[in-house]
């Protein structure tokens, strides 16, 4: 996993691919009720970038009918699917392209899709319909009333188990869009982002992912970092780590993730995953390994751990990612330039751009660190235009910084206990 180039090219296809979601999202800015010839012209070229494919006879058709304003839910299920398409082959063209500088084989394991619940179609029809709404009216013209009434058909998707990541990313975009209401009196909306959600949203309507069953473990784990995700109403944590067990040695993924309310942030959202937050921070805290036992593995290196791990003896994040080979690629259902998060060992004077924009304010990584900086773990993502560096781990001439290694003192040092007066409250409110 040492990168040792700087990566500068872009593959073939890439630029072109974003040249057609630009078209697409223009027309979910406009909204699909008010499209010129210039934007129908768009939609003519998406449907042709994908003659020979099983989208051509489908997609065409939905693109005329478009062409006639009528609109179905079906022609906006084809829309989102090829935008999700499009950006599935970013996604395998910038991952072959990075393990080919790292020297490593890249897997493109497809594990399809599963049918989603039966219980669940009615629900995920008004979610169809919502988002099919969405996109005649336009982002560019949403006002309240066209948001908030899908509340009500949120809260039952939340409340079907088998819906949880379809829920948490509807909560994320709704909240995001009441934010902005009425849209039009804002000049810069976040249309990519937003044209990614209802891409997102609508594909998942249609497909659930496949359930993965794993293997059990026991063994160690060595942090690397973590990287956070959250918004007001769910929060996301992955520790990226090296396994050891009796196989051997490779990349693993530890998640953390839960729904939590707004006023949960900073390290505070370490409360909602209960004691094994303890332990994962003790151990990046003093730089340490994770003991545990009857872990069960997944085949895409998610490491579920059962029980609250311990904290072991001491270890060296840099030579424990030595010879790894990469993580599994993700399932077509999630692939996305966006979710490219491979994990690399580079030389700090490589000349990849830091991609700052990924850390928390009160990173650990500092002016300090980085003029020491010797090699540095990272994730290299890919933000549209050029390849950039989230650090994990970063080697100075003197010491090894872990991203994530303060939470615990912060947590200490903190009076606040916003889950704990929340869970009191509502017990009073529950006995009253």
């Amino acid at each position: 996993m040492i990168l040792s180039e700087q990566i500068k090219e872009i593959p073939n296809g890439v630029s072109e691919a974003n040249k057609l979601i630009d078209g697409l999202d223009e027309c979910l800015r406009l909204g699909f009720a008010r499209l010129t010839t210039e934007q129908h012209a768009s939609l003519a070229e998406l449907a042709a970038t994908f003659v020979g494919s099983p989208l051509e006879a489908p997609l065409s058709e939905a693109v005329a009918a478009v062409a006639r304003s009528e609109f179905l839910v079906r022609h906006f299920c084809l829309l989102a699917s090829a935008r999700a398409a499009l950006q599935g082959a970013q996604y395998d063209a910038l991952r072959n392209m990075l393990h080919h500088g790292l020297e490593a084989p890249s897997d493109q394991e497809e594990r399809g899709f599963s049918t989603l619940p039966s219980n669940a179609a009615e629900v995920l029809s008004s979610v169809q319909q919502w988002l099919m709404e969405l996109a005649i009216t336009g982002f560019q013209h949403l006002e309240e009333a066209a948001v908030a009434p899908f509340v009500a058909t949120l809260e039952n998707v939340q409340a079907n188990v088998e819906l949880t990541g379809l829920a948490s990313l509807l909560t994320g975009f709704v909240n995001e869009l009441l934010r902005f209401m009425p849209s039009d009196r804002h000049p810069n909306l976040p249309m990519f982002r937003w044209s990614d959600l209802w891409t997102a949203s609508f594909v998942r309507t249609q497909h659930g992912t496949v359930p993965l069953s794993g293997v059990e473990v026991s063994g160690t784990v060595t942090p690397l970092g973590i990287d956070v995700r959250s918004h007001e109403n769910f929060a996301a944590v992955t520790v990226f780590g090296v396994l050891q067990d009796s196989v051997g040695s490779r990349l693993v993924r530890i998640p953390l993730n839960a729904y939590k309310v707004d006023v949960i942030q900073g390290s505070e959202i370490w409360d909602l995953f209960g004691e094994v937050s303890d332990s994962i921070l003790k151990a990046l805290e003093s730089k340490k390994v994770l003991q545990f036992a009857r872990a069960e593995l997944l085949p895409n290196q998610d490491l579920l751990l059962r029980s609250n791990p311990e904290v072991g003896q001491a270890a060296d994040p840099f030579k424990a990612i030595d010879s790894l080979p990469p993580l599994p690629a993700l399932p077509p259902i999630a692939r996305h330039p966006v979710h490219l998060a491979e994990v690399v060992l580079v030389q700090a004077d490589a000349g990849i751009p830091i991609d700052g924009e990924r850390l928390p304010s009160d990173t650990e990584f500092n002016e300090k660190v980085w003029k020491g900086a010797k090699q540095i773990i990272g994730l290299m993502r890919f933000d549209g235009e050029e390849w950039r560096l989230q650090p994990l781990c970063v080697k100075t001439e003197k010491s090894t910084v872990i991203s994530g290694e303060s939470i615990a003192k912060a947590r200490s040092k903190s009076k606040s206990k916003t889950l704990a007066t929340l869970r009191e409250r509502s017990g009073k409110l529950l006995r009253a």
